[in-house]
């Protein structure tokens, strides 16, 4: 195989990954790795910038009293847009630097997988399996493109800014994919 068709091996990893396909101790990972983020999230409650990007989120959710959103913004329990929900709880779950971190790619995957694929997950009403999917998804693609990238990026770019951008995407798509009938 050629080095020109590896993004697109990837991506296809991505976009057909299936429970199935996955091994039990990684699915089993991959629920540790949920609840670990969910505590990083509520560990940046009362952060003040944490604060402030979550009263954003909330006055500019587009949405009325009575609907407020279909995605939850964790630290306040309140709802909003899926993308404004994502940006809320991964400002949140990255401020107090307890997040995970993958050394070989200079990478915080947690907070730029779990913030849109479970904002994504809210609003189509995906399976907490769909969830774990999208998570191992995203980490796989997160953490390949880290290590491309290598030591040498992080000394001018922020690693999970710029890998974890794609890994939002490669998070994103399987659970998009999955979307649930609405009821009748």
């Amino acid at each position: 195989m050629t080095n020109q068709h590896l993004s697109r091996e990837l991506a296809n990893f991505a976009a057909n990954l299936k429970a199935a396909d996955i091994p039990d101790e990684v699915m089993s990972r991959a629920e540790d790795l949920l609840v670990d983020w969910f505590g990083s999230a509520i560990a940046g409650k009362g952060s003040r910038p944490v604060e402030i990007i979550t009263q954003f989120a909330q006055d500019m959710g587009g949405f009325t009293a009575t609907h407020a959103g279909p995605s939850e913004i964790l630290i306040t329990r309140k709802n909003s847009s899926p993308f404004l929900a994502a940006m809320a709880n991964a400002a949140a779950s990255h401020v107090a630097e307890q997040d995970d971190v993958h050394n070989g790619s200079v990478f915080h995957p947690a907070t730029v997988v779990f913030p849109p694929a479970l904002a994504c997950a809210q609003a189509i009403g995906a399976s907490g399996e769909d969830l774990l999917v999208a998570a191992v998804a995203g980490y796989e693609v997160g953490i390949r493109v880290g290590e491309f990238l290598g030591r040498s990026h992080y000394k001018v770019f922020h690693t999970t800014g710029t890998a974890g951008t794609i890994a939002a995407a490669a998070a994103v798509g399987p659970v998009a994919g999955r979307r649930r009938p609405a009821p009748a």
